[in-house]
């Protein structure tokens, strides 16, 4: 139980319950971990490993959709900005052109 429950929680402090592509699995990991819980107090081992191994498999998925969707919009960001400093450089070259 411990591996599920410590990729949820790497999952949720990396952003996941709040990145749109993450949070279903997530949720899925959470339920799942619930489950298991559950079959443990009824004594079904196996139905319990089962829903921890759905858990743990959910909550990297998580991890890594969360970690994917940060990598996007950084290098949005970085796109972005070299796209306003080429504007910029264009700029002053066409300023210093025209002064010439």
């Amino acid at each position: 139980m411990a591996d599920a429950e410590s990729a949820e929680r790497s999952a949720r402090e990396l952003g996941a319950g709040t990145k749109s592509s993450a949070q279903l699995n997530l949720k899925l990991a959470d339920d799942q971990i619930a489950q298991a819980k559950i079959a443990v107090r009824d004594g079904d081992d196996e139905r319990a490993n089962l829903e921890l191994l759905r858990a743990t498999a959910d909550a990297e998925l998580a991890l890594a959709l969360a970690r994917e969707e940060d990598a996007k919009a950084s290098a949005q960001g970085a796109t972005n900005a070299s796209n306003a400093a080429a504007t910029n450089t264009a700029a002053a070259n066409a300023a210093a052109n025209g002064a010439q």
